[in-house]
């Protein structure tokens, strides 16, 4: 799990965001991305390990591989069986990744990353990774039923590229896949939290997501999402 603290944007509707800040924290299931539809949100490849199709083989009684009779499909993902329900917390990572340095020192967001981040919504909830973590850490002690997480700084990476799957992390852990990402979505920058239930699935308990209720934030901020682009400026300290 990421240690980092970063400072976080979490974009959408204000009702949703305030509830957020009050300590009302929503997680989606996976299958609500699989299944959207918009270009900026949807993505089916989620949690999926593509598989190059020249690796695979399946062997007839005889012995033979039936791909050297037959065509072999154009795609080839690896997933986790029956995961449509696990559950997902996602937020931008205001880092320099997603900035540009105006003059010496002084950096300022990509008007791309303005762009593709206002499709999310109309207001922004600017708050501590560090902090959102110990909300679940206090949470996780007196939930019922008990769960356990992950999170992390997503890596971005060619899905079609073969030759270097170094993007994927390797602590063995089974949330591992989760911070992946094709590189049509590098410009979210995105940090995001997977929990499940430790012993069983969790039951969804809101739509297709699910609520954890913790305490209020002592540290964030809600304002709209333009004044927030436009305001924030990163000035660098020289030694």
């Amino acid at each position: 799990m990421g240690n980092s603290c970063y400072l976080m944007a979490k974009y959408g509707k204000k009702e949703h965001l305030e509830e957020l800040k009050n300590g009302k924290i929503f997680f989606n299931a996976i299958k609500k991305y699989r299944n959207d539809g918009t270009d900026y949100r949807g993505d089916y490849m989620e949690g999926k390990i593509p598989i190059d199709p020249s690796t695979i083989a399946i062997y007839d009684k005889s012995g033979k591989n039936m791909f050297d009779y037959l065509p072999r499909p154009n795609t080839v993902t690896q997933m986790l069986y029956n995961d449509d329900n696990f559950l997902m917390f996602c937020a931008s990572a205001i880092t320099k990744e997603i900035m540009e340095e105006k003059e010496k020192n002084h950096w300022i967001l990509l008007e791309e990353y303005k762009k593709e981040m206002k499709q999310f919504g109309d207001y922004a909830l600017i708050f501590w990774s560090s902090e959102f973590l110990e909300k679940i850490k206090l949470a996780k002690k007196i939930h019922i039923p008990q769960f356990g997480y992950d999170a992390g700084i997503v890596k971005y990476r060619d899905l079609s590229d073969f030759s270097n799957m170094s993007a994927y992390r390797t602590t063995g852990s089974i949330t591992d896949r989760y911070f992946v990402k094709g590189m049509q979505y590098k410009l979210q920058n995105e940090w995001r939290m997977v929990i499940g239930g430790e012993y069983e699935p969790l039951e969804l308990n809101c739509f297709d997501g699910y609520f954890i209720n913790s305490t209020p934030f002592q540290y964030a901020m809600l304002m709209k999402t333009e004044e927030f682009m436009e305001g924030i400026n990163l000035v660098e300290r020289e030694e």
